[in-house]
């Protein structure tokens, strides 16, 4: 019983420690970006050893691999097995921007620009996806009409929805100033944006509305 309670105990104090990792690693990164941060730093802000770090995670890479893997769910989850895709895009976009999803969606811009390729990261990224999935289902289910409309590819209409994403949670503090915005409360303005976003998606995926008529929404 007691070697159960010690082994328990001790999974307990690794689970913290790599959690107190991938907290710390997430703030260095997003901060100052994924080349200028060793292992090291990372140890040292943790109050740990550096061979700590090496043991309960693997290499820099590993870490970052292992926060962008943690975190992604943050996003997702806000739409969890939702088929519309104009409430999940909705549903995501104001979830993202809280305060969780912004850290995340930070170190994501960072490590972009900081040139680190995407087979580097986890290699997949859920709220994306998922908005693949639903934006392809749409079209999928669209009239000739509603196709003749637009020869888009639904991707695409998706990756112009998420780079705005990105790039309003990570330029916001230079943006908003320089669009005059800084009288506009954060509701209005989030609302404002949102509705850019799901206009990009109404406009360019056949099939939406249709499909959320389908199902009573």
């Amino acid at each position: 019983m007691a070697d159960k309670r010690k082994k328990k105990q001790t999974r307990r104090g690794r689970e913290a420690t790599t959690a107190a990792i991938l907290d710390v690693a997430e703030e260095l990164f997003s901060a100052h970006g994924y080349d200028a941060v060793a292992v090291r730093d990372i140890a040292a802000r943790a109050g740990i050893s550096h061979p700590i770090v090496h043991k309960y995670v693997g290499s820099k890479a590993d870490v970052l691999r292992a926060v962008l893997a943690r975190d992604e769910g943050l996003i997702a989850s806000a739409a969890p097995a939702n088929p519309d895709l104009i409430e999940s895009a909705s549903l995501m976009w104001r979830h993202g921007l809280g305060q969780d999803g912004l850290a995340y969606l930070r170190l994501v811009v960072r490590a972009a620009l900081d040139g680190l390729p995407y087979d580097r990261t986890p290699g997949q990224f859920e709220g994306t996806e998922r908005l693949i999935e639903l934006a392809e289902q749409a079209a999928a289910s669209a009239t000739p009409a509603e196709r003749a409309a637009t020869d888009l590819d639904p991707r695409v209409a998706i990756a112009a929805a998420v780079s705005l994403f990105l790039g309003w949670a990570a330029t916001e503090s230079w943006v908003r100033p320089a669009a005059g915005l800084q009288d506009m409360d954060d509701a209005e303005l989030i609302d404002g944006l949102e509705r850019v976003v799901l206009g990009i998606l109404r406009e360019n995926v056949p099939g939406v509305e249709r499909a959320g008529a389908s199902r009573g929404e």
